[in-house]
């Protein structure tokens, strides 16, 4: 981390235990709505895997028979849509509320920045047994009836670790990368537009790709023909033979030529069964 941005962390760490304080004491009030909640967050800025753990829990409860909503802000938009995700438009609804419903879909996808509003607009004329609530840890505002931490290190810090008092699960992040056939002989140029893009490159060297080039661009990046364009014509003077990108980034960009890099949220079994058992409770 920058020295730049170490005084902005401390604030904001500061502003948040602050307003944890104030809720736990009963000064601020959350608001609860007429279904559990379950929330999936981290202490971290970003880059913690809340969009595949999200879809791993979501996934799991819906196996297990309960009628699943996602509540979640849709960072990236390019208007003002909110409501339930209708299409696999990331510029309308943001880039990780799409990729969810791509995953989940059985599962309504609620986007918006009022949480609270938009599920009680959603029971007006739609019915769920629970709301998972993505990237929920600091939004306070919601009451929630389990609490799940995905525990990582380094990056600009939200909150301090003793806020992890307050979770229920804290989990791991545990990615497991899905391979397209063919990716481990060839050399790679890869992309990303995330919080953290050198985690991506380092975990697909880490599989023992070739990744000869990478380009970095800024978390929730809309990327325009041109862009692509550029990409191709990098990955091609850099002797790539095959241009690779995360699932995230790959919703917003309609080409065939660039593969996306599935990750899998693995969320030991014990945990999703006790939050299955929470919420049964």
């Amino acid at each position: 981390m920058t020295t730049l941005l170490k005084p902005f962390e401390l604030l904001w760490r500061g502003v948040n235990r602050l307003r944890r304080v104030l809720y736990r004491r009963g000064l601020f009030k959350s608001k609860r709505l007429p279904r559990p909640v379950v929330s999936v967050g981290n202490l971290a800025a970003g880059g913690a895997g809340k969009t595949p753990a999200v879809i791993t829990i979501a996934r799991y409860l819906a196996k297990r028979g309960f009628r699943v909503a996602v509540l979640t802000r849709g960072y990236g938009r390019n208007d003002k849509a909110s409501g339930i995700v209708t299409s696999l438009d990331a510029a309308r609804f943001g880039d990780e509320p799409v990729l969810m419903k791509s995953k989940l879909k059985n599962v309504d996808v609620i986007v918006g920045s009022n949480r609270y509003n938009n599920a009680l607009q959603f029971l007006n004329q739609n019915d769920c047994d629970l709301f998972v609530l993505d990237d929920g840890f600091q939004h306070l505002q919601l009451a929630r009836d389990v609490d799940v931490v995905i525990d990582t290190a380094g990056g600009v810090m939200r909150e301090g670790r003793s806020a992890l008092a307050d979770a229920d699960f804290v989990i791991r992040r545990n990615l497991r990368i899905a391979l397209p056939e063919g990716l481990t002989s060839k050399r790679l140029f890869a992309f990303a537009g995330l919080a953290n893009n050198d985690q991506f490159f380092e975990s697909l060297r880490g599989l023992g790709l070739n990744v000869i080039a990478t380009k970095s661009f800024r978390d929730h990046y809309r990327y325009t023909p041109a862009d692509v364009a550029a990409l191709k014509d990098a990955a091609r003077d850099a002797g790539a033979e095959a241009v690779v990108t995360t699932e995230k980034d790959a919703v917003k960009i309609d080409d065939r030529d660039i593969i996306p890099i599935a990750a899998e949220m693995i969320v030991e079994t014990e945990v999703l069964e006790a939050i299955a058992a929470r919420i049964s409770r």
